[in-house]
């Protein structure tokens, strides 16, 4: 049972009379409430629906439309049923009179078989009535619902459907999407003849982004790294595709549990946003971002708030892969006090972490890590904390010819040993740099990129190594007894 029900439920067999239901999609709560009432009375009484426009649907008159006077009609000769008041919150502040007639059907109705459903998609609960009123919200529809409304979508249309397993990745990439924003998507990818396929599949991603963006602090990043993209880190992508099968449903009735979240730190540069991606990528889940400026900058409300927010709508969604980018940072832990800005939040964060859902795995990035209080790195937070340093000889090689295919050239042509000589204690961003500062060079030039570009390049670089190697030392220092290496040891 999801929460509104748990929530309903709770009303009913308290008799509880005033319910306030935050909800977009009033006729999705109409078939939940005719189902409940259904459930609740034994037959199949009508569910009574009021709006300011039109009153309730069997009364034109223009009194039945005034608020007021449907309340104490209702106080005067109540019913045992279902009421439903559409959007009746939203007149409080002009009416206060409607608090007071609310109060009284309240202690009229108390212990009774009668309910009152208040919905509006906007929490709007003066102070007077907030002891009388039990509140519950009609969240995003569960996968089942999706997968139940775009079969029988399917079904009625005039192609063929699509196969079972397009409906049901596509139901998975729709979590956190209304069933409105659902049929009006389904009727473009039919029309767009795109219902069954990989491109159907990207539309409905892309959407879900669309989305995503409404929430203001969760970003979803389309672009992934493909875990074959990546050179090196060997430890890391067996630890990856080792657990693969949690997101794929072949463990779904296992009693191990599935990974909760990982923690990468290491030498800025080495890969950890990448790795994000490629986890992603790997697992075929939604990656998205918490933005946590945007959390605390009070554009969306207070930043507990928008934080919470945030992660139910993450829970929504799942499964996904939430990416928390420069951890310390994020929760103000920019100084050697080790005292964080954000204590409410990371209290709210850690409770989170232990609580949260299987289906949102968690990935956190450090630059900094023992800014970090001990609770953050302890077990039970993360299933691993993996450290990501400078590459070895023989993942510059796979780095450097990664990056000269992406730039078009033959990495035949180039002297393997001389270049990772060339690169030693050399980040894999700084070489991705070099690789692309000579094929700029060599383009300049008018020919193709050849090794004395990236000579060329590679002598206007000066690595952090070089720049930052008191602080790289204690970071390798501080993660010898503390970290799981990303990368198997070879010769540097």
């Amino acid at each position: 049972m999801n929460n509104l029900g748990t929530r309903i439920g709770k009303a009913l067999t308290g008799g509880q009379p005033l319910v306030y239901v935050r909800c977009h999609e009033e006729e999705r709560l109409e078939r939940q409430l005719a189902a409940w009432s259904s459930s609740h009375y034994g037959d199949a009484r009508p569910v009574h629906v009021w709006t300011t426009t039109r009153g309730f649907a069997a009364q034109e008159s223009a009194s039945a439309r005034d608020p007021l006077e449907t309340l104490n009609s209702i106080l005067a000769a109540p019913r045992e049923a279902f009421y439903l008041f559409k959007d009746l919150p939203l007149l409080f502040d002009e009416r206060p009179e409607l608090v007071r007639a609310l109060r009284d059907l309240y202690r009229a109705l108390d212990g009774g078989d009668t309910f009152l459903f208040l919905s509006c998609p906007v929490w709007s609960i003066p102070e007077s009535l907030s002891r009388e009123v039990l509140t519950a919200e009609l969240g995003a529809p569960d996968q089942q619902e999706i997968l139940d409304e775009i079969q029988a979508f399917a079904a009625e249309g005039p192609a063929a459907a699509p196969p079972e397993p397009w409906l049901a990745q596509a139901a998975a990439s729709m979590k956190g999407m209304m069933l409105t924003e659902i049929r009006h998507l389904m009727r473009r990818l039919g029309v767009e003849g795109r219902l069954g396929t990989e491109e159907g599949l990207a539309e409905i991603r892309a959407e879900k982004a669309t989305a995503l963006m409404r929430e203001a602090c969760l970003k979803y990043l389309p672009e992934t790294v493909a875990i074959d993209q990546i050179g090196g880190l060997e430890n890391l992508k067996e630890w990856v595709l080792t657990r693969r099968s949690f997101f794929s449903g072949q463990h779904a009735n296992a009693r191990v549990a599935p990974p909760s979240g990982v923690l990468f730190m290491g030498v800025s540069g080495c890969g950890k946003s990448m790795a994000a991606k490629v986890i992603a990528s790997a697992w075929s889940l939604p990656l998205v971002r918490l933005d946590m400026n945007l959390v605390l900058s009070g554009a969306y409300g207070a930043p507990e708030f928008a934080f919470d927010h945030a992660l139910q709508t993450a829970e929504q969604i799942a499964p996904m892969v939430l990416w928390i980018d420069e951890m310390e940072n994020s929760f103000g832990y920019d100084s050697e006090s080790h005292r964080g800005n954000n204590p409410n939040i990371f209290s709210s964060f850690l409770t989170w972490m232990q609580e949260k859902p299987p289906g949102v795995f968690v990935v956190a990035t450090a630059n900094r890590i023992q800014l970090l209080p001990a609770e953050v790195i302890r077990k039970g937070r993360f299933d691993q904390l993996f450290f990501l340093d400078l590459p070895n000889e023989e993942e510059r090689s796979g780095i450097i010819q990664i990056h000269l295919q992406a730039a078009g050239a033959d990495p035949a042509g180039f002297s393997m040993n001389t270049l990772t000589v060339l690169t030693r204690s050399w980040s894999g961003a700084e070489i991705e740099q070099a690789v692309k500062a000579a094929a700029v060079h060599a383009w300049e030039e008018g020919r193709e990129m050849n090794e004395r570009d990236l000579f060329w390049s590679a002598s206007r670089i000066v690595p952090l190594s070089k720049t930052m190697s008191e602080q790289i030392k204690a970071l390798r220092t501080w993660s010898q007894d503390r970290a799981t290496p990303a990368s198997h040891k070879g010769p540097s």
